[in-house]
């Protein structure tokens, strides 16, 4: 059985679908590259606690435990590319930061510490840094107000488990500012 003239009377429904294929040959990286105007390498390391990249802003960080790490030392190491392009490396005491005004990358390693690194744990961090508004990983943001009204448009969304995501992570990392005062 054939099924024509989907749409406008007298165009089969394959009209227009052919293969398409460019003319054009080379290196596909360098065309991805060139057509996305973007102008850093990002380097995932298969190693790091957690690893992420910010597509609008170029910048990437991979927490790693530094290697003078300890319970009463929580320090770590995030290494990435920021907004230029320019590698960068800090050191992070996670025991000195402040979720209400802290950096991206502080705020990377106090996750971290706190054991959310799941996929979901993920994609809920690349949510907050756009919902706190910041223009790079160094600036400063409030990020558990930021957690709050995400948790709340969930909640608008009915979309509860994200809305438990949001709680969880809030509750974890009030639990350990709490334990280190």
């Amino acid at each position: 059985m054939s099924v024509n003239g989907i749409g406008t009377a007298g165009y089969p429904a394959w009209y227009g679908t052919g293969k398409a294929e460019s003319s054009v040959k080379g290196d596909f990286r360098a065309s991805v590259k060139e057509a996305s105007g973007a102008k850093n390498v990002v380097h995932f390391a298969p190693d790091a606690l957690f690893s992420i990249y910010d597509a609008k802003t170029g910048e990437s960080a991979n927490v790693y435990r530094a290697d003078d790490y300890s319970e009463d030392n929580p320090v770590y190491l995030v290494k990435g590319m920021d907004k230029n392009g320019n590698e960068y490396e800090q050191t992070v005491d996670v025991s000195k930061v402040n979720p209400n005004s802290c950096s991206y990358t502080e705020m990377l390693a106090l996750n971290a510490h706190t054991g959310n690194r799941s996929d979901s744990n993920f994609l809920s961090m690349a949510i907050m840094k756009d919902k706190a508004g910041t223009a790079s990983y160094h600036e400063k943001a409030d990020y558990l107000s930021a957690a709050s009204a995400l948790m709340d448009d969930m909640k608008t969304l009915g979309n509860w488990d994200g809305y438990l995501r949001y709680s969880k992570w809030i509750n974890d990392i009030l639990t350990f500012c709490k334990s280190k005062s």
